[in-house]
C-alpha cells in the first residue's frame, strides 16, 4: 500500500510540473511575440563599422 501512494505522489507531481511548465511555456511565447510586434513597428536603422561592416545603430 505505501508504494501505492508513493506512485501516486510522484505522478501527482509530475502531472502538477507538466501544468506549470506548459503554463510558463506560454507566458514567454506570448512575451517573445510581443516583443516581436514591438521590434517590427521599429524600422532598423544600418550604420557602418570600421570594418566595413553594417550593424544596426546603438542607441546611445
Amino acid at each position: 500500500m505505501p508504494q501505492l501512494i508513493a506512485l501516486a505522489l510522484v505522478g501527482g507531481l509530475g502531472w502538477y510540473a507538466w501544468r506549470a511548465l506548459k503554463r510558463e511555456m506560454t507566458r514567454v511565447g506570448d512575451e517573445l511575440r510581443h516583443d516581436e510586434v514591438k521590434a517590427n513597428d521599429q524600422p532598423t536603422v544600418l550604420e557602418r563599422g570600421e570594418d566595413g561592416v553594417y550593424r544596426p545603430k546603438k542607441n546611445d
